[in-house]
């Protein structure tokens, strides 16, 4: 049972690494390339949402010891991930006079 558990979290997290690989390889080519910034930011909500999702869907096994903390780890990274790229995008690039 554990095993179940244990491989239905490393699939969830799949879409987390996705969007983390998304979010931190596309570069804007400048800040008037609006385009690309909105898919990177949609990209780390996105994130933000599956990384939040799958921890939530950890806690329980873990509190109850089936799993041990360490699962929860790569839900905690892809959050730091999409925050941290989110937040290095909005202050890098500020949204123009127009919007």
């Amino acid at each position: 049972m554990n095993r179940l558990r244990g491989s239905a979290l490393a699939l969830a997290h799949l879409p987390s690494g996705y969007l983390a690989y998304a979010a931190l390889v596309t570069q804007p080519q400048g800040a008037w390339d609006e385009s690309t910034l909105t898919g990177i930011e949609t990209a780390c909500a996105l994130l933000v949402v599956f990384s939040a999702v799958t921890f939530l869907l950890a806690l329980p096994p873990v509190r109850r010891r089936t799993l041990s903390r360490w699962w929860l780890a790569p839900a905690l990274v892809f959050l730091l991930v999409g925050v941290a790229r989110w937040t290095y995008i909005v202050q890098t690039y500020p949204q123009g006079p127009g919007g």
